[in-house]
């Protein structure tokens, strides 16, 4: 094979998505600063009884988390959760705290009938399984309360968006993701914007700790971590683009208080409810949010 030649390899299926997830996070510093966030917004903008459409819950370990920390919980909580190997995990963790709570396994797109107001939809990171995030995010929207936030964090277009954005040309995936990492806040901020929104946006600084990682006998770990990132079998790879792509991620490793950081900052993005409205009204013919 030659470096020419484009790399046929399939994307990870629903199982291997759900493991290397799991490394991915153990690695992640982001989570604290998503809960202090979530508390915050809660606090200052939802009403006590606040109604949670919750899209890509995952294994529920957000809500868990957020009930934890601000000792308060949603009236009514909604789960969209399409990935079966995450199922089982999000109604254990729901039952576990005593949730009531309504789940739909079943992926959310702009077409998915909503029922009823909500005060907060969330989107925790899962808007790179939507065809088309902005219209997503805007349909769910649609079924906000007045005052209602839509909300979604997402990587910003730094650290694993560059390392994917630069390998993927490398590629011919035989299978389609099912996320699509190369989707990034500055691709949603677009695809709103196209919609005559302008939403709010902030950046949390969220690093990766892969402090250890690149030592020999934590090999193994690395290819897992690696296999979410590139959204693939990372050992599968040839060995010149494993080396490639390890050097790319070693070289922007920022060392800080003894440890090894790679930045990944999450947008935080905000559509009110108040705006996606007025804005409906004024172009009938969009398709968002139908």
């Amino acid at each position: 094979m030659t470096r020419s030649k484009k790399i046929r390899i399939p994307s990870l299926e629903a199982g291997r998505y759900a493991d290397t997830f799991a490394v991915f996070v153990r690695h992640s510093l982001e989570y604290p600063q998503m809960l202090d966030e979530l508390v915050r917004l809660a606090c200052e903008r939802l009403p006590e009884d606040f109604r949670l459409l919750d899209v890509g819950a995952g294994t529920g370990m957000v809500i868990r988390d957020w009930i934890r920390l601000s000792g308060v919980r949603p009236a009514r909580y909604t789960a969209f959760e399409p990935n079966p190997s995450h199922l089982e995990s999000l109604t254990g963790t729901l039952e576990a705290v005593g949730l009531a709570h309504e789940i739909e396994a079943a992926p959310f797109s702009n077409a998915t009938p909503l029922s009823g107001d909500y005060d907060m939809a969330l989107f925790s990171h899962s808007l790179y399984w939507m065809n088309d995030p902005a219209a997503a995010l805007l349909h769910a929207a649609s079924a906000l309360a007045p005052g209602g936030l839509a909300l979604a964090f997402i990587g910003g277009p730094y650290g694993l968006y560059g390392l994917f954005t630069l390998f993927e040309p490398y590629l011919e995936r035989t299978t389609p993701m099912l996320q699509d990492n190369m989707m990034s806040s500055h691709e949603l901020i677009q695809g709103l914007r196209r919609y005559g929104l302008e939403p709010e946006v902030r950046f949390l600084p969220t690093p990766l700790d892969l402090s250890g990682l690149f030592e020999r006998q934590s090999r193994s770990e690395l290819n897992e971590f690696l296999s979410f990132c590139l959204q693939l079998e990372f050992s599968h790879l040839p060995e010149w683009l494993q080396s490639d792509v390890i050097r790319q991620i070693q070289g922007g490793c920022v060392p800080q208080d003894g440890c090894q950081y790679w930045y990944q900052p999450t947008a935080v993005v905000v559509v009110n409810a108040a705006d996606w409205a007025g804005r409906r009204s004024a172009t009938p013919g969009s398709t968002a949010g139908a």
